[in-house]
């Protein structure tokens, strides 16, 4: 769905050729209001603006012959495996198919879910902390990973195809997609070690666990008090906690960037000193407040956004990453327009995302079917 999203988005005419009962992709939770509907999923929602909606029963003869008199029409195809056009790319077509793993391989026929695929790439490795079982993100990882790749996949195709008028084949697979998001974990393939766990929701320096996240007023605040080269920004953070009353200012003197030293008792006892005065200044100010001292004395520190802290973030409203979106029920919604910003170009909703079948008849008309055959499709359940 991100493929083709990034594809809309970008001015492309995209077809969703759903069966007649709907794409998996109208069940996936959250759901508007909580209640359960095939037009109600928000992941629907936010992946499927700017697209129009055709059902098809591509285990029919006639549902299949539809596809391939769609896709003939097409620039680029883009399928979840089985594929059913590949052939269609020696025609020129550029033809994008998305599998859980390759084609072939030990792998390849596989039961699959997101994070079945995720832990088959290795990324839960780096996650969580230490003392604690691996962790997922809260998001499908692995299929959204390999929407972006077959974005680009597909964009890079259709521009050699301006140069030489030939079709390509591109294959994405989603578990390769999920381990290279990892960044550094192929890098690890040859080496007996493993690599370091990143959750960080605290850390252990001379001995001193270090958190992340400390608590404010009104919800959290991440904090990164860092070393070496970054050590004169923790030094500004002490100095703003002593201008707080809740630090003694010989912490403030010391010297961040050469810590810790050999002296590990010593060091443990001033890094102890920190983060309690650093927690005790934090505790007493909102999100906003810490935000803005952070700002104005140079110091790592953010305050964990809510979505209501998000929706009203000046600075994403200034770069017009909201887009007006209306969903269902005539709930209308400021969603995340595309992050890229260009001096030619700006995303513009042209469509809502599709309701089932919502453009079905439309669609059988361009292909040049008449009234009584599109009937014909409906009554026997094609479309």
């Amino acid at each position: 769905m991100l493929a083709g999203l990034v594809l809309a988005d970008l001015g492309a005419d995209v077809v969703v050729v759903e069966p007649p009962g709907g794409a998996a992709g109208r069940r996936m939770a959250p759901f508007l209001h909580e209640q359960v509907g095939l037009d109600r999923s928000l992941s629907w929602h936010a992946l499927n603006r700017n697209k129009r909606s055709l059902t098809l029963d591509l285990d029919s003869p006639d549902g299949q012959d539809l596809l391939r008199r769609l896709a003939a029409t097409a620039d680029a195809v883009v399928e979840a495996a089985p594929a059913r056009c590949a052939d269609l790319a020696d025609t020129g077509l550029v033809h994008c198919v998305v599998r859980p793993f390759s084609a072939s391989g030990p792998k390849s026929g596989y039961a699959w879910t997101d994070r079945t695929l995720v832990a088959a790439a290795g990324v839960p490795l780096q996650t969580g902390d230490a003392d604690r079982a691996p962790l997922f993100l809260p998001v499908p990882q692995a299929m959204l990973e390999a929407g972006c790749e077959a974005a680009i996949g597909m964009l890079a195709a259709l521009a050699a195809r301006t140069r030489d008028g030939s079709g390509q084949h591109v294959e994405v697979s989603m578990r390769a997609a999920a381990m290279m998001s990892a960044f550094s974990l192929p890098y690890y393939a040859d080496t007996p070690e493993q690599p370091p766990r990143r959750g960080q929701a605290k850390r252990s320096v001379a001995g001193v666990e270090v958190p992340s996240f400390l608590p404010c007023r009104d919800g959290y605040v991440q904090v990164s008090v860092a070393f070496g080269g970054f050590g004169g920004i923790t030094a500004r953070m002490a100095a703003w906690a002593v201008a707080a009353g809740t630090l003694d200012a010989a912490i403030a003197e010391v010297d961040w960037t050469r810590f810790p030293t050999e002296d590990t008792a010593h060091c443990a006892g001033q890094l102890q000193q920190l983060v309690d005065g650093l927690r005790s200044a934090i505790a007493s100010r909102t999100k906003d407040e810490v935000g803005t001292a952070a700002r104005t004395h140079g110091f790592f520190a953010a305050p964990l956004m809510d979505m209501a802290d998000i929706a009203a973030f000046d600075q994403y409203r200034e770069r017009g990453l909201w887009l007006r979106q209306p969903l269902i029920d005539g709930v209308v919604v400021d969603a995340p327009a595309h992050v890229v910003r260009s001096d030619s170009f700006a995303t513009t909703l042209r469509y809502p995302a599709p309701r089932l079948s919502e453009h079905t008849h439309a669609l059988l008309t361009e292909l040049g079917l008449s009234a009584d055959e599109i009937q014909a499709l409906f009554t026997h359940a094609i479309v």
